[in-house]
């Protein structure tokens, strides 16, 4: 399934049974469907008020199901905060996180002297200057393999529960600890969409915990003349986070797409 939402009134994508996930309420419309557990796996894990425009999500459902009536049944059950735009049969060994070879995030920042109420749950509000050429300066050091610790919610040790966005399933759904934050960034920049909204675009294989977050908190310092656009190779180069910028706000980050290998999508994914 190719699933977009609105990330305001849940708490991130994965189950938590103490609160709404994206992930609850879909898995609990399919349990309501079909009258069983219908685990599922994503292509990546949002926090808590992060959008989706393009999520891909896999499970496995009966195989006399029509899809279209599926769908149809889980964007009434589900809609519209969370609406499947697009289903279809996958091959027996598509996963939505490890048949994926890189995801594309943006990110929004609102940039005016005052709040535009249409983009409070949607961008973030800067109200100092930012200048796009030393944001996009900024860009070229990111780009290519590295290890961004200094961008990276520090995984937890063995001992403790909850990694968050460091936990990875594996093919048979056991939860494995990621060690490392090396991740490859193919693509990386700012565009001023009109005279107050700058977005940010990125692509990687993939994404450690707040990695964008972190990253544009970062960049928004740079903009804002608060910190120079070397600051960037050098907090790589660092792998301390607590050189960085502070993180900047969910609202304004949305998971794009998803890019999987050809042979892949040929087989219908």
């Amino acid at each position: 399934m190719i699933v977009a939402y609105d990330g305001t009134p849940f708490h991130g994508f994965a189950i938590n049974p103490k609160v709404s996930t994206v992930a609850g309420s879909l898995g609990g419309s399919l349990q309501q469907i079909f009258q069983q557990p219908i685990p599922l796996v994503s292509a990546g894990r949002t926090d808590a008020g992060v959008h989706a425009k393009a999520q891909v999500v896999s499970c496995d459902v009966p195989a006399h199901c029509d899809l279209l009536t599926l769908r149809k049944q889980l964007n009434s059950l589900c809609g519209p905060e969370i609406i499947v735009k697009e289903i279809a049969w996958a091959s027996a060994d598509f996963h939505a996180r490890f048949s994926a070879i890189w995801r594309h995030y943006q990110y929004f920042v609102y940039n005016a002297d005052f709040p535009d109420p249409f983009k409070v749950s949607s961008a973030w509000h800067v109200i100092a200057p930012l200048n796009l050429h030393a944001m996009q300066l900024a860009c070229d050091p990111i780009i290519g393999t590295h290890d961004f610790s200094a961008f990276c919610r520090r995984p937890k040790p063995d001992n403790e529960p909850d990694l968050e966005g460091s936990e990875l399933q594996d093919a048979t759904g056991e939860i494995v600890r990621e060690k490392s934050l090396r991740r490859c960034v193919m693509q990386a920049s700012w565009k001023l969409m009109d005279d107050s909204v700058f977005r940010f675009d990125i692509r990687a294989n993939a994404f450690c915990h707040q990695m964008v977050r972190s990253l544009v908190g970062t960049f928004v310092e740079i903009g804002a003349r608060k910190r120079p656009s070397s600051d960037m190779m050098a907090l790589i180069r660092s792998g301390d986070r607590a050189e960085a910028s502070q993180l900047a706000p969910p609202q304004g980050l949305f998971l794009t797409e998803v890019g999987y290998p050809s042979e892949i999508t040929d087989r219908g994914v």
